[in-house]
């Protein structure tokens, strides 16, 4: 079976009341390619990243076996960025 993965590849910040991330990666695509690498192995993603994102993050995802050759790269442009913090009960959040 082959999955076509189209969506968001990011970064993310996350505060919670136990720790705090800066610039990790992030992205609704990221997460549902990787996982679904560990069940099928022809997983294509399709997204758009700027000319920031680390080429360490790409090769994280090519070595899950995920197709990359949809990931398009725009060198002038700053790739999409999340962040939310997370308060003591980690169900809310401000985002």
């Amino acid at each position: 079976m082959s999955l076509l993965v189209i969506g968001s590849v990011a970064f993310d910040a996350i505060e919670t009341p136990f720790g705090k991330t800066d610039k990790i990666i992030g992205g609704a695509a990221t997460y549902i390619s990787l996982s679904s690498s560990y069940f099928t192995h022809d997983v294509n993603l399709v997204a758009v990243v700027g000319g920031d994102f680390p080429k360490e993050d790409i090769t994280l995802l090519e070595k899950h076996g995920v197709n990359t050759e949809g990931l398009q790269i725009k060198e002038n442009e700053k790739s999409f960025f999340w962040s939310g913090k997370y308060h003591n009960d980690m169900n809310s959040r401000d985002t």
